[in-house]
């Protein structure tokens, strides 16, 4: 995966790869401790690929985590991706090789200057960063994918690219 990549194919493989990765992790939920029941994290497209519908990309459940793509150095679209979710944690998937912790540093001295003082927007605009996620997580967890989750994997892109590209007749 390459930064020069189209920003819909980056996308749907984003996607796969994050919907792979995160199938097998098991959280535990219930509203007492004795109700606690074993569940997996699943991950949901929520609209067409770079759709500009201001939706979000993705959502987690049962977490109800919200995924935005995006590309590196558009600091304004990540601030109206915050708005529009009335300041609910988001985790970015950026396309870029740079390291998340150099993204999330940029990202945060953008905020400092954007709020121009303002202790409590910077503060709300922070703690909507939930986590970024860089081109390097993705290929560093294909290497824990087993050889079904990859071909899963492969069935996704190839879905989701014919989807986009309207390559699948009646559906």
């Amino acid at each position: 995966m390459q930064e020069e990549c189209e920003a819909r194919i980056f996308e749907i493989i984003a996607y796969a790869i994050l919907k792979n990765h995160y199938k097998n992790e098991k959280i535990y939920i219930g509203k007492t401790p004795d109700e606690l029941e074993e569940r997996y994290l699943e991950l949901y497209k929520t609209g067409r690929t770079n759709a500009n519908d201001g939706g979000i990309d993705f959502v987690m459940r049962p977490l109800g985590r919200f995924f935005q793509v995006t590309e590196v150095n558009h600091y304004d679209k990540y601030l109206l991706d915050i708005d529009k979710v009335l300041h609910f944690p988001i985790t970015f998937v950026v396309k870029t090789k740079e390291t998340k912790e150099k993204i999330l540093k940029d990202f945060q001295t953008y905020i400092f200057k954007k709020s121009q003082g303002m202790k409590i927007i910077e503060e709300r605009y922070r703690q909507a960063i939930e986590e970024i996620i860089t081109i390097n997580e993705l290929i560093k967890w294909l290497d824990f994918l087993d050889d079904k989750s990859i071909n899963t994997l492969i069935c996704d892109i190839d879905l989701y690219y014919r989807l986009e590209l309207n390559l699948l007749g009646g559906v």
